[in-house]
């Protein structure tokens, strides 16, 4: 839906709800992302930047200097993330979702690195135990921290060509194409969970292979290109908030 046409369907609804309802169809973009173990790591660099700089600003100076360090497109990547995150929290809900694997990797840190994101993985799996099963409908978020695989509908395992859970992690399984078995796993874990993005920084992998996740039903997204889909929904949102405070002062205004 274009951007007028749907100004003028908005307009054209008077009730609160009905226009939320437009509004979630057409800009919202697809809920739950399962994180990629890198988007941990990459969540502890933007929590340490909040905690050693009392406000963090990217200036044309600090972004050349973060993409002398990172590279141009991990450097846009890092930023924007950090944008979705603080966003997020604003709005006082996170679209994501962390699964056994991420656990399993996180383990392998040592130190006070794994003391970190240890404590990340902590903090987005309480926030995913606290979903409601109508949150994300569609979507099997439980069986993301199961280690033990159980009662995956046959239809699905059928699907994909296979007879156990365990079969799609395998080398030889229908996404053997991920070279790397934790890769595979995270992306097992949402196709058979019904999650519809993996967030990824690393392009030599999701991102890379993200045509032929696609054909289960997987899109891979950069944060940058997740932001990119989030801008005009977080905008539409500010409109219809904006409005319906009007709304309400006007009526005060009257009475």
């Amino acid at each position: 839906m274009s951007s007028l046409v749907l100004k003028n369907t908005l307009e054209s609804k008077v009730e609160a709800a009905r226009r939320m309802e437009i509004i979630e169809a057409a800009l919202c973009p697809p809920e739950p992302q399962l994180l990629d173990t890198c988007i941990l790591q990459n969540l502890d660099w933007v929590d340490r930047q909040i905690e050693e700089k009392s406000q963090v600003v990217w200036d044309d100076e600090s972004i050349v200097e973060l993409s002398k360090k990172y590279g141009n497109e991990l450097a846009n990547d890092l930023i924007d993330l950090g944008t979705l995150y603080k966003t997020f929290e604003y709005y006082g809900s996170y679209p994501w979702l962390i699964c056994e694997q991420n656990l399993s990797e996180v383990a392998r840190s040592t130190g006070d690195r794994h003391t970190r994101l240890r404590d990340i993985f902590t903090f987005f799996g309480g926030h995913q135990d606290d979903l409601s099963s109508d949150v994300y409908p569609t979507g099997s978020a439980g069986l993301l921290r199961i280690a033990n695989l159980k009662g995956i509908s046959p239809v699905l395992l059928k699907g994909l060509g296979i007879r156990s859970p365990e079969q799609v992690f395998s080398a030889h399984g229908p996404i053997s194409f991920l070279p790397d078995e934790g890769d595979r796993r995270i992306a097992g874990y949402a196709i058979l969970a019904n999650i519809p993005v993996v967030l990824t920084t690393d392009r030599s992998t999701f991102w890379k292979h993200r045509t032929r996740l696609g054909e289960f039903g997987l899109t891979a997204l950069r944060p940058t290109e997740l932001l990119d889909l989030y801008q005009p929904y977080w905008a539409a949102l500010s409109e219809e908030f904006e409005r319906r405070q009007k709304v309400r002062n006007e009526i005060d205004s009257k009475s």
